[in-house]
């Protein structure tokens, strides 16, 4: 027998809407992470511009998925100075992260 799954959360719950809640926080986490690594920021300027402790920031690059919401994330993405963008189009969604400001594709 083999079992076979879309995404990691889909073998811890067989609600589909919650492996899919969990699956784009850990989508936001994995981008505050890449944020931070490619800007070169250390935990105490990363976490004081996203108005966070370090001990916060540290559980969010550890991937403790269960201390965050979809809205904290977000609200971090914000303060590093990104929006989160759900564009629907033609019958398709897109979802995108971009820097405050710039010019948003439609």
């Amino acid at each position: 027998m083999t079992l076979e799954f879309d995404h990691i959360f889909e073998a811890i719950t067989q609600d589909s809407a919650q492996a899919f809640l969990l699956q784009t926080r850990s989508d936001l986490m994995i981008i505050i992470r890449d944020i931070i690594a490619s800007n070169s920021l250390d935990l105490r300027t990363a976490a004081r511009a996203m108005c966070i402790n370090q001990a916060v920031l540290v559980d969010l690059i550890n991937g403790r998925i269960e201390k965050f919401t979809i809205d904290k994330l977000i609200g971090c993405l914000f303060h590093l100075g990104f929006t989160f963008k759900p564009i629907y189009k033609d019958g398709e969604l897109i979802i995108s992260v971009h820097k405050l400001g710039e010019t948003v594709p439609l």
